[in-house]
């Protein structure tokens, strides 16, 4: 991916190299773009510079998911961009590595530090829902 490209903090996913034994340790690894665009919202005067996205989190819509070949979800910690992110995968891609092309399904906006994200498949919720569902 072209460096020039990136707007602020990215997300990247990396290739293993196949091959030959060792070939991860020898071989270039492919880099993609999944996602990039997290800006650090707040600057205070005493803080080091912080940065955007955080931690990164896979996994799957449904809980009983049978599909092993099925691209997970991807959760996204802003951090310092005060948000959290969803990304879901994009079936229509001409990326070189098209298991690496996800979109944006939504952004939670919520005014301060998201250092972690929480995902789990339990009813948390008043109303009724579909279940099994993260």
């Amino acid at each position: 991916t072209d460096r020039s490209l990136t707007d602020g903090g990215s997300l990247f996913a990396y290739r293993v190299p196949r091959g030959k034994p060792g070939a991860w340790k020898t071989e270039p690894w492919l880099r993609s773009t999944v996602a990039t665009g997290f800006k650090v919202q707040g600057q205070l005067g005493n803080m080091i510079n912080p940065g955007a996205p955080g931690f990164v989190y896979t996994f799957q819509a449904r809980e009983d998911e049978e599909n092993p070949t099925r691209r997970p979800l991807i959760a996204v910690a802003g951090d310092c961009a005060e948000s959290a992110y969803l990304f879901r995968p994009n079936k229509h891609s001409e990326c070189p590595d098209p298991s690496t092309s996800y979109r944006l399904m939504v952004e939670i906006k919520c005014g301060a530090t998201v250092g972690s994200i929480a995902v789990g498949y339990d009813d948390f919720l008043s109303v009724e829902q579909e279940s099994g569902y993260a």
